[in-house]
Formats: structure tokens, C-alpha cells, sequence
């Protein structure tokens, strides 16, 4: 249904203003396109409003749209105008995937709680946990969403780090208002998304992910460390 690329624009409302988003270059095996509501469904997952689902689901969401229009893995980029919402596709030769074991996952202090589901993690957490899972050999990731209970393992992918640059940026910066008062794990999985996109596409990269925040001593103001993806 596509070709190579697809650089659509999305424009969204948030809280504070009306934001226009002018789509980066897709590069290194990074596509972005707009999917629909039928290609949602299409895929397995359907999802008519971003707010009605968690971060686990748009990403098992987003994997199907993704393998359906001949890519390897993706996620969304938390944007949403009607119908249409904006993802960001993986070529094969850009990642890695595997089946992490659960206890892998559970082990770090960011796992919340005694649930062993993925679906009950908040989005910062368990982004930050697969970013320290793909840490060792790779320099980004995240969890597809997926997860098998029965022998208690999910699914993660990781992307290497000849196509991440890391990234920080206070949330008082007044380049990206919409970062003013952010609380990472307490943020809507579609809105941190959009916000990591919209940092990273600032410095030219494609999309990206969080892996860490750090308090800057000023009340209210942290420092958000990024992994932008080419």
C-alpha cells in the first residue's frame, strides 16, 4: 500500500496549544506514515482514540500495522488528528528482537507492583527497563507489547547504537513548552511519545525513546535523557 517512504503531517491538539508537526527524513530504516482506522483494525488491534488503550496495546498495535505493510517492528509516535495516527516503522536491518525473560523485566526497581503483566506497567517504566535491557550490546529499545504468560517471557526489540544519539533536555526549556511540568512515569504513554518525537525531531533525528530523568534542583524541573533514533 506504500511506498519506501511515507512523510506525512500530522497536526494534533494538546493541552496548552495547537502544535503543526513537520515530519523528519525517514533514514537508517526509519519510516513514518499516517495509518487509518481500517488499517488498525486490519492489523488485529484496532484503535479509534489513543486515549482508550495503554501503551502495551498501541505497541502490539502498532508491530501489527508495521508487519502488515512489510516492516520489522514500530511504534506510534503518539500523534493523532481524526482518524489518522502517525507511527514510525523499523526495516528489519535496523533491529534486533528477542524473548526477554519476565523475571529479566521484574528484576529492576522501575517495575511496579507485584503484577507480572506488562499491560499494568506505566509507559516510562517499562521504556526505560527495555532501554537497560538492549544496554549491554545495543543502545536503545522497547517492549512490542507482547507477552506469553504461559512461559513468561515478552517480546522486546532492540536497536543498536549506530543509529541512537542520546539526548537530555530540561522540561523548562522554552523551545518545547509542552515538556513544562512532565512526570514521566504519570504521563500518558501518547504523550510522552509525541513529546520524544517532537524533542529529537528538533535535533534532525527521526523518533526516539526515554530511558532516564534526573531531578535539576530547580522545583518541578527535571532532566529528561533521551535516545534519539535516526
Amino acid at each position: 500500500m506504500f511506498g519506501a517512504v511515507r512523510i506525512p503531517k500530522l497536526v494534533t491538539a494538546f493541552a496548552s496549544a495547537i502544535v503543526a508537526l513537520v515530519s523528519a527524513p525517514a533514514l537508517a530504516g526509519t519510516v513514518w506514515f499516517d495509518t487509518t482506522a481500517a488499517m488498525r483494525s486490519a492489523g488485529g488491534f484496532p484503535i479509534a482514540n489513543r486515549s482508550d488503550v495503554n501503551w502495551a496495546y498501541a505497541n502490539r498495535s502498532a508491530e501489527a500495522v508495521c508487519n502488515d505493510n512489510g516492516y520489522a517492528r514500530g511504534m506510534y509516535t503518539g500523534e493523532q488528528d481524526g482518524e489518522l495516527m502517525g507511527i514510525h516503522c523499523f526495516t528489519s536491518d535496523m533491529v534486533t528482537w528477542q524473548d526477554l525473560p519476565g523475571s529479566d523485566a521484574r528484576a529492576w526497581a522501575l517495575w511496579q507492583g507485584s503484577s507480572t503483566s506488562l499491560d499494568s506497567q506505566a509507559a516510562y517504566n517499562t521504556g526505560a527497563i527495555a532501554d537497560r535491557e538492549c544496554g549491554s550490546v545495543y543502545n536503545t529499545g522497547f517492549f512490542t507489547g507482547f507477552q506469553n504468560t504461559s512461559a513468561d517471557v515478552m517480546g522486546l526489540v532492540c536497536i543498536p547504537s549506530t543509529y541512537v544519539v542520546q539526548r537530555g533536555v530540561d522540561t523548562n526549556d522554552s523551545r518545547f513548552p509542552f515538556l513544562s511540568g512532565l512526570n514521566p512515569p504519570f504521563t500518558s504513554w501518547w504523550y510522552l511519545r509525541s513529546s520524544i518525537n517532537r524533542v529529537c525531531q528538533y535535533y534532525g533525528y527521526s523518533t526516539g525513546t526515554m530511558d532516564n530523568y534526573v531531578s535539576t534542583g530547580v522545583p518541578f524541573v527535571l532532566n529528561l535523557g533521551l535516545q534519539c533514533i535516526y
